[in-house]
């Protein structure tokens, strides 16, 4: 396994290389967001003297332990959570590979480079392009609307670490004018968000959102959220009260709103979902929703691929342990909120005839939560001008 060096703006970094493919890991794009830092928007990482060592995932942003078992691998500790990660199967200068960076999903809630399933090992020494993996702040560090604060952390995150890539990927071996974006779930949700966000245009010229959850908040909804989250505290929803609790603090008060969320009916339909975050409108780094934007041609120069699985909710029935338990009145509540016009139960009932009640209860979960946000995503695409592709995994 070969040393292999890469100069950054930053400074030089050291990675591996193992079956012709370079790994460089845990290179940070930013600032640890702890101290002053804390609950704001990502300031670039400071340079390094010497050859920093590359060879490790960062540790994880501080997140909830929610959603069943998946992805519980053992990471590192610190506070160093903004870092980028890229594997290359020609690291030097002028190789000018295409560019994919990926956006993990987790509900808005959880989610880290270093699970398992996000090596770009593979899909760059098969695809030849050189990937690029990034951690963002997730839940009440990333996503929470906060008084005295900046919105959608978590989305200026991915931003910072797209100028990274602008800046510094050609040196991996890639070409920063070819760069596309991906993401599944909460990824593709932020895919979307990029889209319609000034701050990130021109950064990638591709994107591809797999799954894109339709939730995006108001800045009132966004605040009784965090509102309610403070509140388990003993606090005022403000940063100078919430910069100053400890970050696992944080992360338990939010998952014990989680826990309770089917409690807050005012939320509406959010209340029957497995997140109290997603991405906020809140006039200023996300102005309106993507679907708007795209409409009206604020992607028109992105090539869109988006989609969704043909049984998209079952994972959520899995994880919730329904699988098996679902109830007919449950079935008639989800249609109830979440089916179109004036009678989705009697529509639902009528499209797929013979479905029981779990069948249609992850049928129209599926479409409200992910399916016809992905359609209508790729819709807005065309409307604006724009060219997209849409597919359905069966």
């Amino acid at each position: 396994m070969a040393a292999r060096e890469v100069r950054t703006r930053a400074g030089t970094v050291r990675g591996r290389e193992d079956g012709g493919i370079a790994a460089f890991l845990g290179i940070p794009f930013a600032e640890s967001p702890v101290g002053e830092r804390r609950l704001a928007a990502p300031e670039p990482a400071r340079p390094w003297d010497g050859v920093r060592e590359a060879a490790a995932y960062g540790p994880p942003p501080p997140q909830s332990a929610g959603l069943g078992p998946f992805g519980r691998e053992e990471t590192a500790t610190g506070d160093d959570w903004l870092t980028v990660n890229v594997w290359s199967p020609r690291p030097e200068a002028g190789a000018g590979l295409p560019v994919m960076v990926w956006l993990y999903g987790g509900a808005y809630l959880r989610g880290h480079t270093a699970e398992s399933g996000y090596s770009g090992a593979r899909l760059a020494g098969s695809g030849g392009v050189v990937v690029v993996t990034l951690n963002y702040r997730v839940g009440v560090e990333g996503f929470a609307q906060i008084d005295g604060a900046p919105a959608n952390r978590g989305l200026l995150d991915q931003v910072a670490a797209l100028r990274w890539v602008r800046d510094n990927v050609e040196g991996f071996g890639g070409d920063p004018g070819n760069v596309t974006v991906f993401g599944e779930s909460a990824g593709a949700g932020s895919v979307a968000a990029l889209l319609a966000m000034e701050r990130a245009a021109g950064l990638f010229r591709r994107a591809i959102a797999q799954s894109v959850p339709g939730t995006y908040f108001s800045a009132e909804l966004a605040g009784d959220v965090t509102a309610a989250i403070a509140g388990e505290l003993g606090l005022r929803p403000v940063r100078a009260e919430l910069a100053a609790v400890p970050a696992d603090e944080l992360v338990a008060a939010g998952d014990a709103v989680t826990a309770k969320i089917g409690s807050y009916r005012r939320w509406g339909a959010v209340a029957r979902t497995p997140t109290p975050f997603s991405p906020v409108i809140d006039g200023d780094v996300l102005t309106r929703t993507p679907w708007e934007a795209l409409e009206a041609g604020a992607a028109r120069g992105v090539e869109l691929i988006t989609g969704h699985n043909r049984d998209e909710y079952r994972l959520f029935i899995v994880a919730g342990e329904k699988l098996g338990k679902v109830t007919e009145e449950e079935a008639a509540t989800a249609l109830r909120v979440f089916g179109p016009g004036a009678d989705p139960a009697g529509a639902y009932r009528a499209a797929y005839p013979g479905a029981g009640a779990e069948r249609l209860y992850e049928l129209v979960h599926s479409d409200w939560l992910f399916r016809m946000p992905s359609l209508r995503l790729a819709d807005a695409q065309v409307a604006g001008g724009g060219r997209a592709y849409a597919y359905e995994l069966t």
